[in-house]
C-alpha cells in the first residue's frame, strides 16, 4: 500500500516534488507521512496507517500559505455522517465522502 501511493505521487503531473518524511514497513504496520508540492504552490500533506484488516488517513491539502483547502480522513469524530468515519473537511463544512481523495485528483499523471 505505501509503495502504491508513492508511486502514484511519483507519476503525477501536478506533483512538482515531495518528501517521505516518515516510512515504516514492517510485516504487522505500515506507516506513510509524505508532503507534496503542487504544481500551483499548494501542499498535499499525506498520512496513512496500515494494520492488518485496518487502516487509519489524513489527507491534508492546504494552499502555500497554509490556508487548508480540503481534508479527507476517516478519524471517528463524526458520528453523524452517512459515510462514517469518511468524511472531508471543506473549511467548517464535514461532508460525506467514501474514502481518500478521488482519483481524478491525481488523474493527470505520467504512465510507468
Amino acid at each position: 500500500m505505501v509503495a502504491e501511493i508513492v508511486s502514484a505521487l511519483r507519476r503525477s503531473l501536478i506533483v512538482t516534488s515531495f518528501d517521505v518524511t516518515e516510512l515504516v514497513e514492517e510485516e504487522s504496520v505500515q506507516f506513510l507521512r509524505v508532503r507534496a508540492e503542487i504544481i500551483d504552490g499548494s501542499v498535499l500533506y499525506v498520512r496513512e496507517l496500515f494494520f492488518p484488516g485496518h487502516t487509519k488517513y489524513s489527507y491534508r491539502w492546504q494552499t502555500s500559505s497554509g490556508e487548508m483547502r480540503l481534508r479527507w480522513d476517516n478519524a471517528p469524530h463524526h458520528p453523524t455522517i452517512p459515510t462514517h468515519p469518511h468524511h472531508r473537511h471543506e473549511g467548517e463544512r464535514v461532508v460525506a465522502c467514501r474514502a481518500r481523495p478521488p482519483r481524478r485528483y491525481w488523474r493527470r499523471s505520467r504512465r510507468g
